[in-house]
């Protein structure tokens, strides 16, 4: 299996042309939230979201300011969502380090999440956006439904639970399976299909073309959290059912793409979600 880095060489510039966009955008006026932004950054992950949003714009164009500013909204959404996440869950780490709100405290890490999703706004704020940040809105309350719903699940259980696994010898399997896939579709696939959506608006693509990459970035992303789940030893006896079945949804959505670099980019970045140990 090819590595990440390996995979993502077509858009090896603009990623890094990413980076210094994101970067510039973080900074905060007053030193204590600047402090925390940098700390964000340094806690960087496989920056998965934005890749997705350059891959989806290079498919149908070149990436521009737009696709550069979209990307670097669902990074910081994104972000936000992991630092909100951490307060309600009361975790003290993240990505093998202290969590934003162990090293900075509850208070200071709802805002730093507000000052994100703010800021984030902000990029999608003119009016040849509208589209994008409309897409992106819609994502963000199904994000915050599925989080709610996660736990109402959890709690409605009582006894079937063991650890952070629901335990499926107690209920019927299929209803298991249907709330499970609600609930990591509304979680993380919706995202990830909206970055696949936000990069092929960036470039204009055309409204077949739109629906084609999100149909994609919906599979794609319920394989992403499939496999997570699976590294994280939670849902584990659903994640292996269902990680086969999307996994060829996922490569079939790509077989309405002409043959191209980007393609097969998309494609070696579905094996590798699928089959990583991290």
């Amino acid at each position: 299996m090819k590595n990440l880095n390996n995979i993502i060489t077509p858009i090896a510039a603009d990623l890094v042309q990413f980076e210094i966009y994101f970067e510039q955008t973080m900074q905060a006026d007053t030193e204590p939230m600047d402090d925390i932004m940098r700390y964000v950054q340094e806690s960087r992950g496989k920056r998965l979201r934005p890749i997705l949003v350059l891959l989806s714009a290079k498919l149908f164009g070149e990436v521009n300011e737009r696709t550069q500013r979209a990307a670097t909204f669902v990074e910081m959404v994104h972000s936000a969502t992991l630092i909100h996440d951490d307060v309600v869950d009361d975790a003290d780490q993240r990505r093998s380090k202290a969590s934003v709100k162990a090293k900075f405290g509850n208070h200071s890490a709802v805002l730093a999440g507000d000052y994100l999703l703010a800021k984030a706004m902000l990029l999608l704020s003119q009016p040849n956006e509208y589209n994008i940040l409309q897409e992106m809105l819609r994502t963000a309350a199904a994000m915050s439904e599925g989080e709610l719903l996660q736990g109402s699940v959890e709690l409605s259980y009582h006894g079937s639970r063991n650890g952070n696994r629901i335990e499926s010898g107690c209920y019927d399997v299929t209803a298991l399976q249907t709330q499970y896939l609600d609930i990591i579709t509304r979680k993380t696939a919706t995202l990830l299909r909206s970055c696949c959506v936000a990069g092929a608006l960036s470039v204009d693509a055309t409204p077949e073309q739109v629906q084609q990459i999100a149909e994609f970035g919906l599979n794609f992303g319920i394989l992403f959290q499939l496999r997570d789940d699976m590294l994280d030893g939670e849902n584990v006896e659903q994640a292996q059912a269902l990680l086969p079945v999307y996994y060829e949804k996922t490569m079939k959505a790509l077989e309405g793409f002409e043959p191209s670099k980007i393609t097969e980019t998309l494609r070696d970045l579905t094996v590798f979600c699928a089959e990583r140990e991290e």
